[in-house]
Order: structure tokens, then sequence, then C-alpha cells
């Protein structure tokens, strides 16, 4: 027998993506395009180590010291624990709006709207905080008057805009810059890493600085509260692993590729993270006088390297940052897009149109253009909203895991399974998320400019009561009626598989 064409074997495959599709009660009408790669990248970009490090590392550096690497790798395992959890039931569920999808299934419509909203909140709020600092890094980068407060709403709104335009032409054209953007990132990480790290085996360093846990503020040894801080810096940066399994519908045999694409950009992601913070920390010269500096990740890299190559270190920076919002509207446009499919929000008939020659949800996109455009320009701090994004994700996080550890759901017939280990990992994970929640709300966190201590309680707070008022205003109703949630001939289908 010949050997099947690669283009047939294409659209043989696409097919049966299709048809398993219409067994959970949709028809195909996102663009299947993305591949293996391309279905990490989007996973790797929405993590953004390098984007996440250089931001938070100063942060966590003055509350444990040295400890700040432990601190990460305690995150990794943390979350690691979920990412085990979330694979299994992407392969089970490979569907746009991937923990909508699974709790309304697991659980019920009621409950997956909930689920659905958090995780949207954490998107929708974080991608005009994406935008922001990279426009805020191009106006130190250009100078002049673009370091202003009117520089930088220009340079935003033009990254918000050209974000948008790029998937308006659709998944394919937003993949390839995304793809390019986290080969960028992979060997920027990996190259500053082993500077670092090169720098300080010819400098004959003492490993003493990895186990130093002395606190900037008041030289003693990190207590419990500055150790429970300190892992805000992981859990802030280690997120986004899931964007694989909202862009199911976009993938190529999405059983077979989300998971492993979630699992290898977390763990990828958190080894390149530790060798940056490790390469960086062995590299300091000094501990106590690199807490007191305003950035000495950047500082440290800088008497490393010198001035030159620091430009490009700074360029790999931005594109790191470009694509990580590239990543982000996906994500946030393709689980409104499940929302409003399904008629879970205002205005779902028009948020759930498809352009039928791109394959793209262009209202969901053009909707998060809009909002976030708004929000650059007349929010006059974004702390107001970017402090929702991690609280709302860890809070959708436990809502997932709850209803894992509440419903007996067989395992998925073929491909990755956890097995018998499924609920002692889901009891774990439920704990580390609910523990990193409680570390986000409680302490009470010093933001310049606002009164208020607990600035993202308040404001995730003030997120989810919007959430009710939709759900009491349209959403119950439309339940209710059999107007509004996933089909039910695919949860019947599910329960019978």
């Amino acid at each position: 027998m010949d050997p099947i064409p690669s283009e047939s074997y294409s659209a043989a495959v696409t097919r049966d993506d299709a048809q398993e599709l219409a067994s959970f009660g949709y028809t195909q009408q996102l663009r299947r395009t993305m591949g293996s790669f391309s279905s990490f990248a989007v996973a790797f970009s929405l993590i953004s180590v390098i984007t996440g490090v250089t931001a938070n590392f100063g942060h966590g550096l003055q509350l444990v010291g040295g400890g700040v690497l432990a601190s990460w790798l305690i995150v990794l395992c943390g979350q690691t624990l979920l990412a085990l959890l979330l694979a299994e039931l992407s392969n089970r569920m490979p569907l746009s709006g991937y923990g909508y999808q699974w709790t309304s299934r697991l659980m019920n419509p009621h409950y997956g709207f909930f689920v659905g909203w958090l995780l949207m909140l954490q998107f929708i709020t974080g991608f005009p905080g994406v935008c922001a600092t990279l426009g805020s890094q191009l106006g130190q980068w250009l100078g002049g008057d673009w370091t202003d407060s009117r520089g930088f709403v220009v340079l935003t709104l033009f990254v918000i805009t050209l974000t948008t335009l790029i998937h308006l032409f659709g998944i394919r054209l937003a993949s390839l810059v995304n793809d390019t953007g986290v080969w960028t990132e992979m060997l920027g990480v990996l190259g500053v890493g082993a500077i670092l790290i090169v720098h300080a085996l010819m400098s004959q360093p003492s490993t003493a600085v990895l186990v130093d846990t002395t606190q900037l503020g008041s030289g003693d040894t990190a207590g419990m509260a500055a150790w429970a801080l300190s892992l805000l810096v992981g859990a802030w940066c280690l997120t986004g692993f899931e964007a694989a399994a909202d862009m199911a519908e976009e993938t190529h045999q999405p059983r077979k590729v989300v998971p492993r694409a979630m699992l290898l950009s977390l763990l990828s992601s958190g080894l390149a993270g530790a060798v940056l913070i490790g390469g960086t920390l062995l590299a300091m010269p000094d501990l106590k006088e690199a807490q007191g500096m305003s950035d000495p990740l950047m500082q440290t890299l800088e008497r490393v390297v010198g001035g030159g190559w620091m430009s490009v270190i700074r360029i790999v920076i931005l594109i790191s940052i470009f694509a990580c919002g590239l990543a982000c509207m996906s994500a946030t446009s393709r689980l409104l897009f499940s929302l409003a499919r399904d008629s879970m929000l205002p205005g779902s008939g028009w948020l759930a149109r498809v352009s039928s020659a791109q394959g793209a949800p262009r209202n969901a996109i053009l909707l998060i253009f809009l909002l976030s455009s708004l929000v650059i320009v007349f929010l006059p701090r974004l702390d107001m909203i970017t402090q929702i994004s991690a609280v709302a994700g860890y809070m959708g996080y436990a809502g997932i895991v709850l209803a894992v550890l509440m419903t007996r759901v067989p395992p998925p017939a073929a491909g990755f399974r956890l097995g018998a280990a499924r609920p002692v990992l889901g009891t774990l994970a439920f704990f580390w998320v609910l523990g990193v929640v409680l570390a986000l709300t409680v302490p009470p966190s010093e933001i310049e400019g606002f009164e208020t201590r607990h600035l993202p309680a308040w404001s995730t707070a003030g997120g989810c009561l919007l959430g009710v008022c939709v759900y009491l205003g349209l959403v119950r109703k439309r339940l209710l009626e059999g107007r509004a949630g996933p089909p039910r001939a695919a949860a019947s289908n599910q329960q019978n598989n």
C-alpha cells in the first residue's frame, strides 16, 4: 500500500478532530492550524518567565534573600500538581473555554459560569497590564517625551492595537509571531542564565548566598510570613500554562498535543527561571547591597555583561513581553467565545461570531481591544484592575480542582491519565491553590496612592460581584429555561463515555 500523502493525512486528522468536537455538541468554527510547538508556545509565552522574573525578583530578594530560589522551586512543585490535574481534563474534554467547559460538564453550568467568569477576569485584567508593561519599557527605551504619562498611553495603545490586528488576521499569523517570540525568549533566558553562571564560576563564588535568608528590612532570618509572601514571585509568574487547553479547538490532535504542551511549558519555564534566579544570586557580589538595589537582577546583569550587551537583552525582554500579550489575547478571546457560544454572557450572539475568512472570534477580539483601550485611557491607576488577575486565576483553579474532587468521572480511555493518583494529587493541588489565594489576599500590601492595604482582595471582590449581577440578571434565567450552557447531548455523551 502506498503511503498516505502528508496533505491527505493532515486533512484526515482535521476531519477526525472536527468529528470529535461534534461529539461534544459543537461544529468546527475556529480554524485548526496549530501544531505541537505552537500549542507549547502559546502556553510558554503566557507564562513568560523572563518577564515575570525580571519584574518580581527584587520583591522576593528583599523578603527571603537567597531563599528566593527555593521559594521559586516550591511554587514549581505546587503548580506541577495543578498542571497534572488540568492536563488530564484537557485530554478528556479538549474544548475552548477549558475550565468553564470542564466544570460545567463535571458539576453543572451554574457552577461552570462562575469558574469561567473568574478565569475570564484573570485574562481580561491581565492583558492591559502586559501591554502597559511593554509600553513602559518602550518609553524608557525611546526616552524623551515618551517617558511621560501621555507617551506611555500612546505607546500602550499602539501595543494593544498591534496585538489586535495580528489576531484579526487569524491564529496562523498570531502563532507564527508567537513562535518566533518563544524561540527568542528561550534562547534569551538560557543565554543570560549561562552568562551569569559562567561569570560566577570564574569568580569562584560562595554558594552560601543560596541559603542566606536574611530579610532586608529587619536584618533577621526570614520567618513564615516572609516565606509565604516570597512564594508570590513564582505564583505571579508560573500561570497561564492552561492557555494550550483554551486553544484546543484550533489544535491538531488536541488530546495528544495539549496535555504535553501544558506540562512541558510549565516545567521548562520553571527550570529556566531557576537557572536565571540562581545565576543572578551567584553573580551578586554582596547580598545586602543587592537587596537595596532598585532592580537587582538587571543591575547585576549589567555589571556582568556591560552596557552594550544590555541593549540586546532588553530587546529580548521586549519581544518576550509582546509574545506574552499575544498569548493573553488568544486565551482571553477563546474563553469569551466559548462562554458566548453557550449564551452565558450579555451580547452572546455578537460575541460568538467567528470570521469565516480567518476562522477567528473577531468580535471577542474587538471587545478585548475596546475594554483594554478604555482602561488605559480612563483608569488613573492600572493597579485597580491588574491586582485582580492573579487572585481570580487561582480562585478559578480552585473551582476546577474542587469540581474534580466532588465528582466521579471516569478518566479518559486513552492518552494522558492520572489513574488512582488523581484524588491524592487533586487534594494536594486544592490546598496549594487555596494557600496561594490566601497569600495574595490576606497579608496587607502597601500600594502607593491607595488607602486600602488589601487592594487585591477588594478589586477581586468587585469583579466577582459584577459576575454575580450578570448571573442573577441574565444567565440564571437562561439556564433554567434551557437556553444557555453546553449542549445537553454533549453532557450525556460525556457521562456515557
